[in-house]
């Protein structure tokens, strides 16, 4: 069995409080884990209402097909307006 971790910086630019970034943020999450079958979370920058890092994990037994999986999730974000990825690392366990 293998994890596959991709984790994350976003920039969220047009968001003014806590409660802006929460929705872009659920409204993400759960497109995420609708299209890819994948676990996501936000992992640091709470309190922060323009930054959030996002921990993605997916289990399988092929590394290539979890690399590729988080591929596509960063692929995935990268083309959504809301946020910006200043950051990833994808980490294979």
């Amino acid at each position: 069995m293998q994890i596959g971790i991709c984790t994350m910086r976003l920039a969220i630019p047009g968001t003014f409080s806590l409660k802006d970034k929460r929705q872009v943020c659920a409204s993400l999450f759960s497109k995420i884990r609708q299209n890819f079958n994948v676990s996501v979370a936000e992992t640091d920058s709470q309190d922060t209402f323009r930054r959030a890092t996002v921990a993605v994990v997916a289990v399988n037994t092929d590394r290539a097909h979890l690399h590729s999986t988080l591929s596509k999730v960063i692929s995935f974000v990268e083309k959504d307006y809301r946020v910006v990825i200043e950051n990833y690392t994808i980490e294979i366990v």
